[in-house]
């Protein structure tokens, strides 16, 4: 199936980033609801059957022994608070 998302949800994805979780099909936002002690719930806006694959890109914080220092702790807390806000893996 081609890319399905509209000019503006390419023009975000190029501007902020990709969502928290996309159809690796159709490539749109997928909608996921955690449930404590069972499978979440997925709302796909190519249809619940589509059976492709969730994408949930993430970027990864590697700590050593030390932790962080200052300067990344900043960036790493501002990179989650927009993350937060947008929806988006910025």
């Amino acid at each position: 199936m081609p890319d399905q998302r509209t000019p503006l949800e390419k023009k975000l994805a190029d501007l902020i980033g990709p969502p928290l979780y996309y159809c690796s099909d159709c490539l749109r936002a997928v909608q996921v609801t955690p449930i404590e002690g069972r499978e979440p719930d997925v709302v796909r806006p190519c249809g619940q059957q589509c059976g492709h694959q969730i994408i949930a890109p993430r970027k990864a914080v590697a700590v050593g022994e030390g932790g962080m220092n200052l300067p990344t702790r900043l960036k790493v807390g501002t990179q989650q608070l927009l993350a937060s806000l947008t929806g988006r893996c910025v």
